[in-house]
C-alpha cells in the first residue's frame, strides 16, 4: 500500500512538473520572447529553480553558416591559402545521443558574436580588440593547429555564408592580422 502510494505521488510529481515545463517554453511574445503572466507566477514561486528555460527555437534562429579559416606566413614572404577548420560533426546515428564535436560549433558561434559586438564596442581600436578574450582564444586554437614547420606567421579568418553554394553570399565578420609564430623568447 506504502509503495502504491509513494508511486501515485512520485507520478502526480513528475507528470506535474512536465506539464509546468513544458507551460513555461511558450512565450507569449514570439519576437521578443516575453514571459506570459502564468510563467512569471510559476518561476517567482519556484525558489529551488527546477522549471527550466529551455528555448529550443530561438526568436531568430540562425540561417547563416559560420566558417573559421587561417592562413601562414612564410619566411620567404609567401602566404599560403586559406585553409578552413571544419566544423564537428558527429556520426548521425549516434549524433543525437553522443555529440561532444557540437562545443566546437557553439565555441565558433559564440566567439564570433563576442568578437563582433568587441570590434564595435571599441570602434575597430585593433589593440583593444586583440585584448579580448574571444580573440586571444581564436588566436591561441588557430595557432595549435598543424601547419607547415616553416610559418613564421599566422592570421585567421571569421566568415558566414548562406551555405554550401559558392554563389551565395560570404561576408567577412573578422579578420585577424598577421601574427609572428616566432617563440617570444630565444633559448641561447
Amino acid at each position: 500500500m506504502l509503495d502504491d502510494l509513494a508511486f501515485a505521488a512520485l507520478a502526480i510529481f513528475l507528470s506535474s512538473w512536465l506539464v509546468i515545463s513544458a507551460l513555461c517554453q511558450i512565450p507569449r511574445d514570439i519576437e521578443k520572447w516575453e514571459a506570459t503572466g502564468l510563467e512569471r507566477w510559476i518561476r517567482t514561486r519556484d525558489v529551488c529553480g527546477l522549471v527550466p528555460r529551455w528555448h529550443f527555437f530561438a526568436p531568430t534562429p540562425a540561417t547563416d553558416d559560420l566558417h573559421l579559416l587561417y592562413r601562414d606566413r612564410l619566411p620567404d614572404g609567401r602566404i599560403t591559402r586559406w585553409r578552413q577548420i571544419p566544423p564537428g560533426a558527429s556520426p548521425k546515428w549516434i549524433g543525437p545521443v553522443w555529440n561532444p564535436r557540437r562545443r566546437q560549433n557553439k565555441a565558433l558561434i559564440d566567439i564570433s558574436v563576442e568578437l563582433g559586438k568587441t570590434a564595435v564596442a571599441l570602434a575597430g581600436d585593433t589593440a583593444g580588440i586583440q585584448l579580448s578574450l574571444a580573440y586571444i582564444a581564436t588566436l591561441n586554437f588557430v595557432s595549435s593547429l598543424p601547419r607547415d614547420h616553416r610559418a613564421d606567421g599566422t592570421q585567421f579568418l571569421i566568415m558566414r555564408s548562406k551555405g554550401m553554394d559558392e554563389d551565395m553570399d560570404h561576408r567577412v565578420i573578422f579578420l585577424s592580422p598577421m601574427h609572428s609564430s616566432e617563440p617570444a623568447l630565444s633559448a641561447r
